[in-house]
């Protein structure tokens, strides 16, 4: 165990270095009285690693089987390729969204994604309907929409910080307004509903929000 001798903080994990102020650290035999321990970050992170590592293996031993029985049975869907989806897409969202370190906004728009082409890969699996850019697509932006706003009421101090996330949205709409021209999205409404709603919103804060707003487009695009 060491311990900064600036901070007076008690570091557990392996470092020469304070995780605050960067100061080199001295070894101690016990923490006083008066001292504060620094929790043991890297220990904890390693065990996520080995949980996430473990799950990954399971998760490979057994589509490998899944995959060897639905070869054998021989139906006409290959439900095992449905399965591996599900699999990639539970190791990803625990990787990234659940127990990932970045921050809640990349977890929402990568849970987002990833939640859209799962669907869309089960979609063409199961006959290519087209059922999951027509309605899933469309519908995850509304509520990234609506999920939006709340983030926004709650973190009422610093809404700008969600510009990004309202101009990721406005863009998604209006790829979902090309598929709606190209005919690839079948039922418009849906789609008109999520680009008229992202747009608004983006447009309220950025009017609303006057210099505040801008300034933060500014800070963002680096002019």
């Amino acid at each position: 165990m060491t311990k900064c001798m600036k901070c007076g903080v008690y570091i557990t994990d392996n470092t020469d270095k304070c995780p605050l102020c960067q100061q080199v650290v001295a070894p101690v035999e016990q923490p006083s009285d008066n001292g504060t321990r620094y929790p043991d970050v890297k220990g904890a992170s390693r065990k996520y690693r080995l949980l996430e590592n473990i799950i990954l293996f399971l998760s490979i031993v057994g589509q490998i089987v899944l995959t060897t029985v639905d070869y054998m049975t021989d139906h006409e869907i290959n439900w095992s390729f449905i399965v591996l989806l599900v699999v990639i897409y539970a190791n990803v969202t625990l990787r990234l969204a659940i127990v990932g370190r970045n921050g809640y906004i990349f977890k929402i728009v990568s849970t987002f994604v990833f939640t859209v082409l799962f669907l869309e890969g089960v979609d063409l699996l199961t006959g290519a309907s087209g059922w999951a850019l027509t309605f899933v697509f469309p519908s995850a932006i509304l509520a990234m929409v609506l999920a939006t706003i709340i983030l926004m009421i709650v973190n009422i101090r610093n809404w700008q910080s969600y510009m990004m996330m309202q101009l990721f949205l406005v863009l998604m709409s209006a790829i979902a307004m090309i598929l709606v021209a190209v005919k690839v999205i079948w039922f418009p409404y849906l789609a008109m509903g999520a680009m008229g709603a992202s747009l608004f919103l983006f447009l309220g804060t950025l009017i609303i929000g006057d210099k505040r707003a801008r300034t933060e487009l500014k800070r963002r695009f680096h002019i």
